[in-house]
This record gives structure tokens, sequence and C-alpha cells, in this order.
């Protein structure tokens, strides 16, 4: 195989992982696409597309892929804001000239807790998604 072949195989195993593709057929699709371009030499991109194109035949992006900077950001945004929020609750209870626009310490503790609360939840669904995905996938 050539560069490009291996380059496109690399590829093309990286982005059915990324989309929850199990092992076993992802191993079967990516030896069938090197056995079929090491058998006529064709330009893999000629022969089946993009790599994202020809993934897309086998496993659809989910809206959790195309998705996936936001939520990281908002997963991000959700802890370090709850984090803030218990902290500076906490010192609000130690010292109470140590505050935060205005919140009384336990309503910003509260705040933190259900921020954390939602960033558990947004995990759960992410983890859960997921696998349902995997299970119900065949090829």
């Amino acid at each position: 195989m050539t560069g490009t072949t291996d380059d496109y195989v690399t590829e093309l195993t990286e982005e059915l992982s990324l989309r929850d593709v199990p092992t076993e057929a992802a191993e079967r699709i990516v030896r069938e696409v090197s056995s079929h371009l090491a058998e006529s030499g064709e330009d893999p991109i000629q022969s089946f597309g993009t790599v994202k194109r020809y993934a897309d035949e086998f496993a659809p992006r989910s809206w959790t892929r195309r998705m996936l900077v936001p939520l990281v950001i908002l997963s991000a945004l959700l802890g370090a804001g709850s984090a803030l929020m218990v902290m500076n609750g906490i010192f609000g209870f130690i010292n109470p000239s140590h505050g935060l626009w205005g919140l009384e310490p336990a309503t910003r503790v509260v705040i933190g807790s259900v921020l954390i609360v939602c960033l558990a939840a947004l995990i759960t669904v992410m983890t859960v998604g997921s696998r349902r995905r995997l299970r119900s996938w065949k090829l």
C-alpha cells in the first residue's frame, strides 16, 4: 500500500472508532477497504470518496459528534462554574465579607450543587447515548 492508502485506512479506522462502530465491524470494513485498494491500486478517494463520507455509509454522525466542541465547552463551563460557586459559598461561611454578586453563602453552595448535578446529567446522557448506539449497531 502507498502512503496515501495507509493514511486513508488510518483515518477511516479513527473515524469509525469515533462513531462508536464496534471493533469487529470496523476491522472488517477496514480490511475490505485495504484489500480492495491493494488489489486495484486505485486512489482511495476516487474509489470510496472522503473518509467522512464513506464512514457515513456505515455510521452516520450522531448529534453528539456534530456538537462535540460546544458540549466540551459547556462541560468546562459547568465544571468551573460549579467549583467557583461551591468554593465561594464555603469561603463565604468562613468569612462573611467574602461575597459574590451579593448572594448569601448558602445560595452560592446550592447554585454550585445544582450546576454539579447538571454536569453529571450531561455526562450521563452522553454516555448512555453512546452505549445505546454501540448496542444497536449492525453491519
